[in-house]
């Protein structure tokens, strides 16, 4: 994922670029990972041998693969976000002072 870095840009394009973040980052983890945690959540659950059927190493490997995928692309979003936020948090205090 390719994010702009926020020297550069006016306040304005920053706060806009932040919210674009944001949104990517709730829509992300609410459509991707949040399913993806439950989909490893219930293929690794213990129960009864009637209650689920085999499942394999490959397919607990690759699931998990899948959540630490998302879980990368959710950090790299978050350190985005955070610069941003902090781009416009000392932007801001430079204003005000």
């Amino acid at each position: 994922m390719r994010v702009p870095s926020p020297h550069g840009m006016t306040l304005r394009q920053k706060l806009i670029e932040a919210d674009k973040l944001a949104r990517e980052l709730m829509d992300h983890l609410e459509r991707g990972f949040a399913p993806r945690i439950h989909g490893l959540r219930r293929i690794t659950r213990q129960g009864s041998e009637g209650e689920h059927e085999d499942v394999t190493d490959v397919t607990v490997r690759s699931t998990v693969d899948r959540v630490l995928e998302s879980d990368d692309f959710s950090h790299g979003l978050c350190v985005a976000l955070g610069q941003f936020l902090q781009s416009i948090e000392a932007e801001t205090r430079d204003i005000t002072t």
